[in-house]
């Protein structure tokens, strides 16, 4: 079909008119289904990030605007007023200082109480409500926020809205390109009542510090992240207010748009965006900025004025119809010598365009770059595949000679690189790491299917969850059982530290997942942990035609082994020696036994992964020192001092199961004494 549609062109010039013409108008089709999507295409929005970058903002407008953060600094504070949500308290006696301070509004960042059963006393509430009337006596606004949970508004209770004044809310819900960054903010909502829709919450704010605020675009606008925004910890700034310092206020906030909202690092409310860096591999992604921030740096956008304009449709259509009218046009040259000449205007105009899109871009003008890439580059195609049957035409003989170095046999041995196809491994020192539910198996011999599925699902998601966080690498999932590794394929200095920090990680995690299961009337699942370290065989391991990077050996071994002892010591996560000697310096373990495995002539001291060192609680602290003598003791022969030691560590902790098992087993040994080739050692049969 394409040779025929060229050998059209060969034609009278209105002929090739009509065909360039209609080829022009399919092309600007194809760019305007492709621009409409706008940043939502994975490309362009990483394009739209870098020219955002690369642009220079000469009318920095962040120095207007601040934020009170809830910062790690002031979740970490001893005190208890310090909130991670909202407090009327403590925030009226910030808004107040505000106030004192001269500001222009503040901006509540944080979702106010929604029931009538919230944990406030009318007192509490007293001193917020003051607050806000006072801001309001000084014409000083105060907006406050709320979220759309599927398409329904979650507002606060009616007092609230009735005095903070139902035209200073807005709603925070950001919008999301499909890379999850946010760079449009969406300007209305649907849906807020059945006579209007609400306004986003950096709208309203902006509204409220500007009236005469300029007309907005009907659908959203691009969030321009180059200013700087100052950042205040807000348990200093509330010390600051309770010490009565309205120097301090006036000076740092005085004429300022203040914003108030959570920025520490466990935020959940918190998204990449243009301005985000790649933090590597290692669970790390994407550094996230706080929503707070990001409605700050939106505020900021509105009040300069000049917004990025995006083309109407119509006008996406004219610019892709004219970018590939110039890209085709040399075809209508009918010298041959003019069409030689013009024959560079299709190449020239597609590396012209990008720069076209940056300098429109710096006058506030947004061109979807790919869109009219694709159409200059199809453009090019179609001059080029002309171009190229025009000479087959006129050097059929030499075609035939040229296609002689296209030889297929010769082309195949270039590319092929018996390297890549080998298969060989690799001595490493690696932490390896097996997880296992207990019963899983026959519980799920009584579930639906669909259930099963699911549950292995989120038990899945959530492990790895923690195991991709401290830069594991996942060998395999076999059933319920999952293998990680540290150390391999890329090289881990501290892969032991990793594995046991990842272990309490998935700890925890399952610990939340088991809520949900439980909330949702799903079985509750138990997962045992393993982790050994030492040296493996790693590499791409299988048949000709498919191979495995993995890792194998006796240190791999083990640390499936180590699985099934938890159920011994009604332990979750089990160590070996090995592991404990490298992670011990950040990692608090404790001595749980020695054990000789089947198949193993020698006996080896295992350990309980108890927490990040630093993290245990003093009691368990206590019932850990007092287990490691009594455990002395007790490979000592004096079952009497290992029995007072283990039930002293029972009243620090009376549901250490460790304690309560080798308290048992030294009243046994007290009444039925062991005989003398006993050594302590704990001897497993099964695999």
């Amino acid at each position: 079909m394409l040779e025929n549609v060229l050998g059209l062109l060969e034609g009278p010039l209105w002929a090739r008119f009509k065909i360039v013409a209609v080829g022009c108008l399919l092309l600007s089709l194809l760019g305007l289904g492709i621009g409409v999507p706008g940043t939502n295409l994975l490309l362009e929005g990483s394009i739209f990030d870098l020219m955002l970058v690369l642009q220079t903002n000469n009318e920095p407008i962040g120095s207007e605007l601040a934020i009170v953060a809830i910062d790690d600094a002031t979740l970490s504070n001893p005190h208890k007023y310090f909130p991670q949500s909202f407090n009327p308290t403590v925030w009226g006696a910030i808004l107040e200082a505000l106030v004192l301070g001269g500001v222009k509004a503040v901006a509540v960042h944080q979702p106010l109480p929604a029931m009538e059963t919230h944990p406030f006393t009318l007192e509490d509430e007293a001193r917020w409500f003051r607050a806000v009337q006072t801001a309001h006596k000084n014409s000083i606004p105060v907006v406050f926020g709320f979220r759309y949970l599927s398409d329904r508004p979650l507002l606060p209770t009616a007092k609230y809205v009735e005095i903070m004044g139902r035209d200073r809310m807005g709603f925070l819900n950001l919008v999301h390109d499909r890379d999850n960054k946010v760079r449009l903010q969406a300007i209305k909502w649907p849906n807020f009542t059945e006579t209007e829709d609400a306004f986003s919450f950096s709208v309203a704010v902006a509204a409220s510090a500007k009236p005469d605020l300029a007309s907005l675009p009907g659908q959203g606008y691009y969030i321009d992240y180059s200013n700087q925004i100052s950042k205040l910890s807000f348990s200093d700034v509330y010390d600051r207010a309770l010490n009565g310092e309205v120097d301090f206020f006036k000076r740092v906030f005085g004429g300022k748009i203040v914003f108030i909202g959570d920025t520490s690092s466990i935020n959940m409310d918190a998204y990449p965006t243009p301005a985000s860096d790649y933090l590597g591999q290692g669970g790390q992604g994407w550094y996230l900025m706080p929503a707070v921030e990001i409605q700050a740096h939106s505020v900021a956008t509105l009040l300069r004025g000049n917004l990025l304009r995006e083309p109407h449709w119509f006008q996406l259509f004219i610019l892709n119809f004219g970018l590939s009218f110039l890209a085709l046009s040399p075809i209508l040259l009918t010298v041959k010598r003019d069409a030689q000449v013009a024959g560079w205007l299709p190449t020239a105009v597609t590396f012209l365009y990008p720069i076209l899109c940056f300098l429109a871009f710096g006058r506030n003008v947004y061109l979807p770059v790919i869109a009219g890439l694709s159409v200059l580059l199809l453009a090019n195609f179609l001059y080029w595949a002309y171009r190229t049957h025009e000479s087959r035409v006129l050097q059929r003989t030499s075609n035939q000679a040229l296609n002689l170095y296209l030889n297929p046999d010769l082309a195949g041995q270039i590319m092929h690189n018996p390297e890549y196809l080998e298969r060989r491994g690799e001595l490493r020192n690696v932490t390896v790491f097996f997880a296992d539910l207990v019963g899983f198996t026959s519980m799920a011999e009584t579930m639906d299917t669909a259930e099963v599925v699911d549950i292995l699902n989120r038990y899945y998601d959530t492990m790895n969850t923690a195991i991709e966080r401290f830069g594991g690498f996942v060998d395999k999932f076999v059933g319920d059982a999952i293998m990680a590794v540290w150390g391999a394929p890329s090289s881990q200095p501290k892969h032991a530290i990793s594995a046991c920090l990842s272990a309490l990680m998935q700890k925890r995690l399952m610990d939340d997942l088991n809520r949900d299961l439980t909330a949702a009337n799903l079985p509750f699942l138990q997962a045992l942990m393993g982790l050994n370290t030492g040296q493996v065989i790693a590499g791409n391991i299988g048949a000709k035609h498919r191979i495995n990077y993995t890792v194998m050996g006796d240190s791999v071994n083990l640390a499936s082994r180590l699985v099934s002892v938890n159920k011994l010591f009604l332990t979750t996560i089990i160590a070996s020696q090995a592991t404990q000697s490298l992670a011990e310096a950040e990692i608090s373990f404790r001595a749980l036994d020695k054990i000789r495995v089947k198949g193993r002539k020698g006996s080896l001291t295992i350990y309980e992964v108890l927490a990040p060192k630093g993290d245990l609680s003093t009691d368990m602290a206590q019932c850990v020192n007092y287990y490691e003598r009594a455990l002395k003791h007790y490979f000592d022969r004096d079952f009497q001092g290992a029995l007072a030691r283990f039930e002293a560590a029972l009243k620090c902790a009376p549901n250490d199961n460790p304690s309560l098992i080798f308290a048992q087993r030294c009243m046994d040994f007290i009444a039925r004494p062991p005989d003398s080739q006993w050594d302590g050692v704990t001897v497993l049969e099964a695999k």
